[in-house]
């Protein structure tokens, strides 16, 4: 009964210390949220927030960056570029076969597209270059070899981004990766649309396999034309006990498109898509593009085309439409289980990835006040 009763003693103890810890815990993570909200307020006004490839793409990871990859980084800016001034934005190639070499607005091998922001007064564009629209130098990079590029940009306001903060570089696929990823190109037709006036007046579709019914619409003068990835080249979405739906739909090439493409996902017969969020993956890591009532997630920015969403469950099989600015891979999520779900929620990290996180004591779901479950500590600590 001694013993017990000291085991009863050391149980309060901890659960007391339990208690205050957690306490302390929500303070400190009270204070967090407002050196993140004071951190907000001190954002720069000019700033890049993604990029493409991501930074160190098939260096530090497996991502595979195509030979005739562009670089692309998207430009988040408060008070405006001014566009007609060629300097505002500069791109210096370093591309391991010839001489350092820079481009401006003027290049012909530099594009920029003004990209759809309903979440932010902020001005949103994708500065890109394209090695393929060169024209004194080969159209892809050398295989094999690692490609850095460092990036200049001025606001009206003078603000700028210098070329040590915009340092960012990639390694091109080898030959065998290259094609490994040709061996394994789904089976496609290409098609011209009948509707005269549409500027989406070319496709593409998967007509065989898991993602029959998949289809790119585009417009026939864009300088990359799209196309449909290997199968087996990205790893599907897996969030814990999430559920992915579908397989993920790999697309190429990884560029910026001149006009938003409209992306047709294929998914299994029966399935409610009208509860579907959308992921996308952008080379390293999936990130949520948009939920199941198409608003934009911070994983979306840039990419998908805010208000673009419209489901098909008439069409067999059942897919969802949306607009993207640039290519990746995509695929699907049930949403109910991506929204806080019993002690497992999502918070958003510094990449813009949701994130999953699973916390030992509860928090209590209604009103302000916070609860925690001991049952589980106790029988733990008297056990």
């Amino acid at each position: 009964m001694a013993m017990f009763n000291r085991f009863q003693g050391v149980a309060v103890c901890l659960i007391f210390a339990a208690l205050i810890n957690c306490a302390l815990g929500i303070q400190i993570s009270e204070a967090a949220d407002l050196f993140a909200a004071d951190a907000d307020s001190a954002i720069p006004p000019l700033r890049i927030i993604d990029t493409i490839p991501q930074p160190d793409a098939g260096i530090i990871n497996f991502a595979r960056v195509h030979e005739d990859t562009s670089f692309a980084v998207l430009i988040e800016t408060e008070y405006g570029i001014n566009l007609t001034d060629p300097d505002s934005i500069r791109f210096l190639i370093s591309d391991g076969e010839f001489d350092a070499y820079e481009r401006n607005l003027i290049s012909s091998a530099v594009r920029v597209v003004e990209v759809a922001n309903d979440s932010s007064p902020a001005i949103l564009v994708w500065a890109v270059y394209d090695r393929s629209l060169e024209p004194m130098l080969p159209p892809v990079y050398a295989l094999d070899t690692i490609v850095k590029i460092l990036v200049e940009v001025e606001d009206l306001y003078h603000h700028e981004i210098s070329a040590t903060a915009g340092h960012f570089k990639f390694k091109i696929e080898s030959d065998s990766e290259q094609a490994h990823a040709f061996n394994n190109l789904p089976e496609s037709v290409f098609f011209n649309t009948e509707d005269p006036i549409d500027i989406h007046d070319s496709g593409i579709e998967i007509v065989s396999g898991v993602l029959t019914g998949a289809r790119i619409l585009y417009n026939a003068n864009e300088p990359l034309l799209p196309a449909f990835g290997p199968m087996d080249e990205v790893e599907p979405l897996a969030l814990g006990e999430e559920q992915a739906v579908g397989s993920p739909l790999n697309l190429m090439p990884h560029t910026v498109f001149n006009r938003p493409l409209k992306l047709y996902i294929p998914f299994p017969e029966a399935t409610d898509i009208t509860s579907l969020d959308i992921y996308y993956h952008n080379g390293v890591q999936w990130l949520a593009a948009c939920d199941a009532d198409g608003n934009i997630l911070t994983g979306g920015k840039g990419w998908m085309v805010p208000g673009s969403r419209v489901n098909h469950p008439e069409q067999f099989p059942p897919q969802i439409e949306i607009e993207v600015y640039h290519f990746s891979a995509a695929q699907a999520l049930a949403s109910g289980t991506s929204a806080t779900t019993g002690n497992t929620h999502h918070t958003n990290s510094g990449s813009g990835a949701t994130v999953y996180i699973s916390c030992f004591i509860d928090s209590a779901a209604s009103g302000s006040k916070t609860g925690f479950s001991l049952l589980g500590l106790l029988s733990l600590l008297v056990e």
